[in-house]
């Protein structure tokens, strides 16, 4: 076990390595990383239908993508965005059938898998608000819906969460939590945790039973807005939440009590990732922080060049993320030192999704590109889009998701031609 590193000794690891520039398209096959999977054996059982691919949020999604073949356009959306944002925009999520993806103008969407096709919308309470508000800055829904065998959940900017019927759209339950909801819900054991916004620039956690939308607790006020989403750790029992005055706050999973809490020195924005009881998370400091679960300790710490508010994926020896400074970092968990980064044109506040077996990364940029990378660094493929991506990309089958910043939702997919 590495030695913690306290508080007074806090220090920001330096990149020496270079960029690598993206240039053009490289196939070949695609390899997944060696060595033991078992730094990830939780996450082939999480479910990989909400944000980050699971309650732990590794940012990890299985899926049977042929690794030999580059991903096509298989089909589009029409612009569904009424406004511009700075922060994350909802990200989709998929299943056998549907993609699900919330809009800014107040919107639920199924989207059919088969041909993009709208399926069903379920307009929540913020879309009247959305209709009415003036400017370019809408919020609706930001976001990113958890799906389970029967129903969809998600929150608004009202301050409301939603249960939904994932066949038809139909309302199940609704209940008002706060002013307003930038969170993705956490699904886990028949619960929802959620973070939810006070007009007195304030929030809290509430945990639901998801089955009939009753909260079940709600956690002492954090001080300041949580626009992070709630994550799980099973192994040290926990479930945490980022907050603006650039606290990361630990609960206990059985008792929820307080833990313990971190702090940063800038907001929390994005959302924490747990593997083997580490938990990585990025501020406005500019840096990714690793963590211990059990103490609350930093382990260590890596300054990029701009503030972040990409959310960590990580996967076996390596944890990676992006930052305003338009690269993509990779950071080898042991040592704490930056093993590579990638160069984009513009701001990266998406995230990065690794899709196994394959063995890629995907993740996009404001630069109107989704890149696809392996886990060495280099270029897989680079896909251009009509706008910034700020969302995160979702993996389901040989199919690709990503929405961008004009409320474009794509569907890509990668063909085996021997089948």
């Amino acid at each position: 076990m590495r030695a913690l590193l306290s508080r007074r000794i806090f220090r920001f690891l330096l990149s020496g390595v270079g960029c690598i520039l993206l240039q053009s398209v490289t196939t070949g096959c695609i390899q997944a990383d060696s060595g033991n999977t078992s730094t990830n054996a939780n996450a082939s059982s999480e479910n990989t239908t909400q944000y980050r691919g699971g309650p732990s949020h590794t940012g990890v999604i299985f899926s049977n993508a042929p690794i030999q073949n580059p991903y096509t356009l298989k089909w589009q959306t029409e612009p569904m965005a009424i406004g511009h944002y700075m922060a994350s925009k909802s990200s989709p999520v998929a299943d056998e059938t549907q993609v699900y993806v919330g809009m800014d103008d107040g919107r639920l969407l199924a989207i059919r898998r088969s041909n993009g096709e709208i399926a069903w919308e379920f307009r929540t309470r913020s879309f009247n608000t959305e209709q009415s508000r003036e400017g370019v800055i809408h919020y609706g829904i930001h976001g990113t819906p958890a799906v389970d065998d029967r129903r969809v959940y998600i929150g608004d900017y009202d301050g409301y969460m939603y249960a939904v019927d994932k066949e038809s759209g139909a309302l199940v339950w609704q209940q008002q939590l706060a002013d307003s909801i930038g969170a993705s819900p956490t699904l886990y054991n028949g619960r929802i945790y959620i973070a939810v916004e006070y007009a007195s620039m304030d929030g809290c956690v509430f945990v639901m039973n998801a089955e009939t939308g009753v909260p079940i607790w709600q956690s002492a006020r954090l001080g300041a807005h949580p626009h992070s989403s709630v994550t799980i750790d099973m192994e040290n029992r926990l479930f945490f939440v980022g907050a603006n005055n650039g606290s990361l706050v630990a609960f206990d999973l059985d008792t929820m009590k307080k833990r313990w809490t971190y702090h940063t020195d800038g907001p929390v924005k994005s959302t924490a990732a747990v593997q083997n009881g580490i938990i990585y998370v990025t501020s406005w400091d500019t840096a990714l922080h690793a963590v211990s679960g059990d103490t609350g300790e930093l382990l260590f710490a890596i300054r990029t060049n701009d503030v972040t508010m990409s959310s960590p994926a990580v996967f076996q020896q390596t944890v990676y993320f992006g930052s305003h400074d338009s690269n993509v970092y990779a950071v080898d968990i042991n040592t704490g030192v930056t093993t590579w980064t990638l160069s984009t044109n513009a701001l990266v506040l998406s995230s990065v999704t690794v899709i196994l077996p394959a063995g890629l990364l995907a993740v996009g940029s404001r630069d109107q590109h989704l890149y696809l990378l392996r886990t060495d660094g280099s270029l897989f493929q680079s896909i251009q889009v009509s706008g910034g991506i700020s969302s995160v990309p979702a993996a389901a089958d040989n199919e690709l998701f990503v929405s961008d910043n004009d409320g474009i939702v794509y569907a890509f997919e990668s063909i085996d031609p021997s089948r």
